[in-house]
């Protein structure tokens, strides 16, 4: 990975806005820069980077990240000690949107509040473009989530629970190669599919039962999201008429993707398609996300956010509609931006899948 040059942009933008030097506390943000996997640290970005860590952490530092490692703290001295390494001239920028209230006022005590320069965003804005090496761990994960797809026809059906289908996909995602999942394994059958985020339950699947299924399998730390929509025997047809509305609007905001349009506009192609089938009241989240080192990264596909998208950046479509006593279904799927248009991740199969 090429840490060295994402932290020079990474100082260089701080600078731009007026610090000298930029405090970085997100730990996927300091993985993005250094390489550590921990779950513990604080990098102060400077001219002579130094990242802190406990001495739970100290030999794994030292052997992933490639700057100055500060490691024999006890756990709950950490950020005192990334306290008192800081600089005590010059200006100090901070991401704001990833501070406490608590860490923020002990810097205020630290080093002044005319010393410290908001960066939000600071170092996101740079990784929501994916170099090369990255591109690589999120097509790995995305294969590995349709394989995923692919076994589940053999594991849903009657009888069974929600929980004892995310468990076998928890199971198989680890034996495919996934450290882990990047979220909670969604399975919503029946009544409970009109849950956007519903999480497994004790619920056991019926015949007739819609089932929502939304997995999130994690490859060098880079994720998957990967939603798809099954039906335990012939779908009615007032629900097949959902799923067909939400092709429609998957279909058109994955052709409204390219460099050079904004987040918002690919929303609001997804929004009018269900609107013209009388089904936009029943859409209330946004129509897709960035993803990375994190599940969901900037740009938001939602009507509150006008980032131009840019070649490189990786976003998901996934419009749903759920409508109480019909049920719920989604779509999801992971492509990659490019100069004319985008290109898919996830290519599956998105009918409706009739088991």
């Amino acid at each position: 990975m090429e840490y060295l040059s994402r932290r020079a942009a990474v100082l260089a933008a701080a600078r731009a806005q007026g610090a000298d030097a930029l405090l970085v506390t997100k730990l996927t943000s300091i993985r993005y820069l250094t390489g550590f996997t921990g779950t513990a640290g604080v990098l102060l970005l400077a001219d002579r980077p130094l990242l802190v860590v406990d001495f739970r952490y100290g030999a794994q530092a030292r052997e992933q990240a490639d700057v100055d490692v500060e490691g024999d703290c006890a756990p709950p001295r950490l950020w005192p000690t990334a306290l008192e390494r800081l600089p005590r001239a010059g200006t100090l920028g901070v991401d704001t949107r990833n501070l406490t209230a608590e860490q923020y006022l002990s810097l205020v005590d630290t080093v002044g509040a005319d010393a410290i320069v908001a960066c939000p965003g600071a170092v996101e804005r740079l990784r929501a473009v994916k170099d090369a090496e990255e591109l690589v761990a999120l097509r790995d994960a995305a294969d590995l989530a349709e394989e995923l797809i692919r076994r589940l026809p053999g594991w849903l059906r009657p009888g069974r629970t929600e929980n004892e289908i995310a468990g076998e996909i928890e199971f198989a995602q680890r034996h495919l190669g996934a450290e882990r999942s990047a979220a909670p394994i969604l399975v919503s059958s029946g009544e409970r599919s009109v849950l956007p985020h519903g999480q497994a339950s004790a619920r056991v699947l019926r015949a007739g039962d819609p089932v929502v299924v939304d997995l999130s399998p994690v490859v060098r730390g880079y994720r998957a999201d990967l939603t798809r929509t099954f039906h335990l025997g012939a779908a009615p047809p007032q629900y097949r008429r959902l799923h067909d509305a939400v092709i429609e609007a998957h279909g058109r905001a994955m052709a409204a993707v390219r460099a050079g349009v904004r987040a918002s506009a690919v929303d609001a192609v997804a929004r009018s398609t269900l609107a013209g089938h009388g089904l936009d009241g029943y859409f209330r989240h946004s129509t897709g996300h960035g993803i990375g080192l994190d599940q969901h990264e900037p740009p938001l596909l939602s009507p509150y956010d006008d980032t131009v998208l840019e070649a490189g950046m990786v976003v998901m479509i996934e419009p749903g509609v759920y409508v109480p006593g019909v049920g719920g279904t989604r779509l999801e799927d992971a492509v990659l931006v490019t100069e004319d248009g985008c290109t898919p991740l996830t290519t599956s199969d998105p009918a409706l899948r009739e088991i």
